[in-house]
């Protein structure tokens, strides 16, 4: 008796020479619709499933394969006469084969931002159904859901004379209950997305492997970049080394400072703390000013713009060494040039490209998940506790200032004017040692504190970062308040003739 092969798919991808393939090896098809239609057409002698079934496909389509004859077929187990005798019972037949791929409801349904009356019609029953269950019966059924398995079935049938290993059946079952899964989430997640101000009592995450990295932070720590698969496009290299775990995590930093202003900025990261940033009329002028900032750390480190990177601009990146450059474009004068530094990675992002909204860690064996910090900033809404206001040149400074804190690891400290961050005080324990470090940097770079800001992610406990900030040339502050001790902060800012902003919010980044 031949063997039978089930067809439906709507990714029709090599399905005609696949099937001619089958044909020739002796199975005798069955389909459906749109798939039935194009074998014909191609001449391959195909049985469409109702004339097994004896039932029509119904409401528009939404029943077509869900048939006792169809699941009977796929199900029965060989070994169990019960089984057989069920299937002759009722006239139906094994099916050895069931080749199915699945409505496309991320590309169909997300993507296209479809109402939820319209995207349900995106949502594969009949299809999951039949490749659950032969793979749950993969000692008799082989079930096959991706178009790249099409050839490796062929040569796999050939090599054993049609009969391929328990091991080989194994892995084709496997492949299924994890694309059946993601599918299952990419729905639930669609169906939760009007819900998502809210952290779920379960969740689940609909990731696959796109990226096996070298390795992750260290060489010895093994580590891998997962993308979820409705936003898999946002992104994409355009020449360079293979990203390092390091890259991802800088390059995000990157992205999410520059996108954070409307006006051409460039942020520079190491070590996902930004050691330069800056705004400029351009690219290079933006570029030159956040180098300034810190000229010795920005060496081998990741840049990005939220601007086009032209000819101009590249004829100055491929001078020094840089890890890697995320723009939304780059130019075609650019990318020739950048050719010469065959190494540098290059990514650009997508538009309307944006992170997703909640962030994940690992902790206690369990998962931390928050919000990103992206809580709205309106200067207009703080708080002025000192006698003396911010003067008009120190307003910018101040909003800047405050963008970019919340960018640098806890504690933070930022000293800005209204164009570029000067220095950066990061990830100390002690929050003065953070004031004593962006000061120290200062002398360093020589830069000018004329009309410059500080600004902190979280309250001063003690009034002593004021007294240091203002004897360095410091005159206006933006931090959140908040202390037990604010009306300390605020004699001492008051008595060294300094303005100084609550927030009323805090920006620890850890």
């Amino acid at each position: 008796m031949n063997k039978k092969a089930l067809i439906s798919v709507w990714d029709k991808t090599g399905i005609v020479e696949f099937s001619k393939s089958l044909v020739e090896r002796g199975f005798e098809i069955l389909s459906t619709g749109g798939t039935k239609s194009l074998l014909e057409q191609n001449d391959i002698p195909v049985t469409s499933v109702s004339d097994l079934t004896g039932f029509g496909s119904i409401m528009d389509g939404r029943v077509k394969t869900l048939h006792p004859k169809v699941f009977g077929g796929i199900l029965a187990d060989r070994k169990n006469n019960s089984h057989i005798s069920d299937l002759l019972a009722m006239d139906a037949f094994e099916i050895d084969l069931v080749v199915v791929n699945l409505y496309p409801f991320v590309e169909q349904a997300i993507q296209k931002k479809l109402p939820i009356n319209k995207a349900i019609e995106f949502i594969d029953i009949g299809g999951p159904s039949m490749l659950r269950a032969a793979a749950k019966n993969h000692e008799s059924v082989i079930p096959l859901c991706d178009s790249s398995d099409y050839e490796d079935f062929i040569s796999k049938f050939d090599n054993s004379n049609g009969q391929i290993s328990i091991e080989h059946r194994q892995q084709y079952a496997v492949k299924i209950f994890e694309i059946t899964t993601q599918y299952d989430m990419q729905i639930s997640s669609y169906l939760m997305s009007d819900k998502n101000e809210e952290l779920a009592d379960k969740i689940t995450i609909n990731a696959v492997k796109k990226d096996e990295l070298r390795y992750g932070e260290n060489p010895h720590q093994k580590a891998a970049f997962y993308t979820l698969k409705d936003n898999d496009n946002s992104w994409s290299q355009l020449q360079g080394k293979q990203l390092s775990y390091n890259n991802y995590t800088d390059i995000e930093s990157a992205f999410s400072i520059v996108n954070d202003f409307e006006q051409i900025s460039c942020s520079i990261i190491k070590h996902a703390n930004p050691c330069g940033f800056a705004i400029g009329d351009n690219t290079v002028e933006a570029f030159e000013r956040a180098v300034s900032s810190d000229p010795v750390s920005y060496f081998g480190g990741i840049v990005g713009f939220n601007s086009i990177v032209d000819r101009e601009l590249a004829e100055i990146l491929v001078k020094p060494f840089l890890e890697c450059i995320v723009a939304p474009d780059f130019d075609e004068q650019s990318l020739e040039i950048f050719k010469s530094k065959k190494n540098l990675r290059l990514i650009k992002t997508s538009k309307g490209f944006t992170l997703s909204n909640k962030m994940i860690k690992n902790a206690l064996g369990g998962y931390l998940i928050q919000d990103r910090d992206q809580l709205s900033f309106d200067i207009n809404n703080c708080d002025v506790v000192t006698k003396l206001k911010p003067r008009s040149n120190e307003i910018n400074a101040l909003e800047l200032g405050w963008k970019l804190v919340k960018y640098v690891k806890s504690n933070a400290i930022v000293f800005a004017n209204d164009n570029q961050v000067l220095a950066a005080g990061a990830g100390q324990m002690s929050r003065v040692d953070s004031v004593k470090n962006a000061i120290r940097k200062i002398s360093e770079t020589g830069l000018s504190l004329e009309g410059a800001i500080m600004a902190s992610d979280a309250f001063f406990p003690f009034p002593d970062c004021i007294e240091i900030a203002a004897k360095a040339g410091i005159k206006s502050i933006i931090q959140p308040g908040g202390s037990i001790k604010d009306s300390d902060a605020i004699d001492v800012a008051d008595d060294l003739g300094l303005s100084m902003l609550f927030t009323k919010a805090r920006h620890f980044y850890h």
